[in-house]
């Protein structure tokens, strides 16, 4: 069994300190050295806006300020983070988004509208996974539907119009494979098959499949076991072989223009998107090293106590 040692976790605790962006700088302090989770809370509650959304480059490759469903869905993924601390800003975060779901924005019949169906994100930086398609506005995606609906049935009020809507939406998904990409929630393992995992076939857009396990609390992990060994020993392989985070160079970035063109004459490759690319490396460290701790794979005792 593999496992990361200390050495390369303060290795790469440098990278953190040198260039995370204030939202996973907290969120390591909190998750790996016995940081303030009220800090890192309170910074995650500056993306949220007055409607109690969520916005902002909380989602490093969109800088669209403006709230919407999926950014909401990015956010609940840093919250799960702090998932057993009682705290008043959670529960302000909390009441927030309940607020802002209830207002049905973006919410068709048969659930929430996703990345590509927000119109403002044209307005601000952003690639071409966010932008906007008049058709995917007038659809509901099932990964952003599923994910909020979850949230609702945990913290909305049972006898709320959103609770009963979210019951319908939730039943209504319940047998589709379709997930999430960033949002990794501990369902539908079956349906994706992840028992067979084979890393030649698996799609390059999927997170591996030991984020949808997400503990060896759930129940899917005895039968998929080898599976997440598998991808446990992966990530060990990522994080060891990572020692500095690279921009994209400039050939790169002229190749992906070339093969995917802005539909406006525009580039995609601006300044806030290197940025995004930048942050989105930090990112990756910090949830590679969650994913760890939470199967045990980590050759040393949290928190970390340094000097």
């Amino acid at each position: 069994m593999k496992k990361i040692s200390l050495d390369d976790f303060l290795r790469l605790r440098k990278l953190i300190y040198r260039n995370a962006r204030p939202l996973d700088f907290t969120n390591w302090n909190y998750l790996f050295e016995n940081g303030s989770c009220e800090e890192f809370l309170s910074v995650l509650s500056s993306y949220q806006n007055e409607d109690g959304g969520f916005g902002y480059n909380i989602e490093c490759n969109n800088w669209n300020p403006n709230s919407s469903p999926y950014t909401i869905c990015i956010a609940l993924d840093y919250l799960d983070t702090a998932d057993n601390f009682v705290s008043s800003i959670k529960d302000t975060i909390i009441i927030g988004i309940l607020k802002y779901l209830d207002t049905g924005a973006y919410l068709l019949e048969t659930g929430w509208v996703g990345m590509q169906g927000i119109p403002s994100n044209n307005d601000f930086a952003h690639l071409p996974w966010f932008h906007f398609n008049p058709k995917k506005a007038s659809e509901a995606d099932i990964g952003v539907t599923k994910r909020l609906s979850d949230f609702i049935l945990k913290y909305a009020d049972k006898n709320s119009d959103i609770y009963h809507k979210a019951v319908v939406l939730k039943d209504k998904y319940s047998q589709c494979e379709q997930v999430l990409l960033h949002g990794y929630p501990d369902y539908d393992p079956v349906a994706l098959n992840i028992k067979t995992f084979d890393p030649a076939t698996w799609p390059s857009w999927l997170p591996l499949p030991v984020y949808f396990i997400s503990s060896p609390k759930s129940s899917y992990y005895k039968e998929c076991i080898r599976t997440v060994d598998m991808n446990l020993d992966t990530i060990v392989d990522s994080l060891v072989n990572t020692y500095e985070l690279q921009f994209a160079s400039a050939e790169e970035l002229d190749a992906y223009e070339q093969s995917t063109p802005h539909p406006d004459g525009k580039q995609w490759c601006v300044a806030e998107q290197t940025i995004g690319n930048y942050y989105w490396g930090t990112h990756f460290i910090v949830q590679g090293f969650n994913i760890l701790r939470k199967f045990d794979r980590l050759d040393f005792q949290l928190p970390v106590h340094t000097k």
